[in-house]
């Protein structure tokens, strides 16, 4: 009878650490929002990857080039290239809502394969900005980029967020 209540207590211990590691896992990945203001994030960027040979565009072009309306998200920031001819991009989407990720991330992937599609062929040095795009959903924020130093630009980002 000893041996079982022992076995017992020492199952009750481990389901009691095993419930408690799961709860702490499930905290640490829980969606992380931020406050930081999109403008904030824009300039550690801009700071970080100077956007020479490219340009800030308006709501309409962002619905135009990626379908999103900018009006659904708290911010949104789009640089593309000064030349037809050149692939960079940066676009930084705050979410009003973590649920609308998905749709920016579904609405950047179709940017990146019509881009693909575009310079496929003929543009191989904009191909392979292409090909090694940053696509980061960090919380409440959605960071792409197409540009040399992308992966330098996305330190900034999650730096600022």
């Amino acid at each position: 009878m000893r041996i079982w209540k022992e076995n017992w207590l020492s199952f009750i211990r481990y389901g009691m650490l095993m419930l408690l590691v799961v709860f702490i896992v499930a905290l640490l990945g829980a969606d992380k929002t931020s406050e930081t203001k999109i403008e904030t994030v824009e300039k550690a960027v801009e700071k970080e990857v100077p956007l020479t040979g490219m340009h800030s565009v308006q709501s309409q072009m962002v619905k135009r080039l990626y379908g999103l309306n900018v009006n659904d998200y708290e911010g949104v920031v789009l640089y593309i290239s000064d030349s037809n001819m050149g692939a960079e991009e940066l676009l930084i989407v705050k979410l009003a809502d973590t649920s609308q990720a998905e749709a920016v991330e579904s609405a950047v992937q179709t940017r990146i394969e019509n881009q693909e599609n575009s310079f496929e062929g003929y543009g191989v040095e904009q191909y392979q900005l292409l090909q090694e795009h940053v696509l980061d959903v960090e919380g409440n924020y959605v960071f792409f980029m197409v540009h040399k130093e992308a992966q330098k630009a996305q330190k900034a980002f999650l730096n600022n967020l």
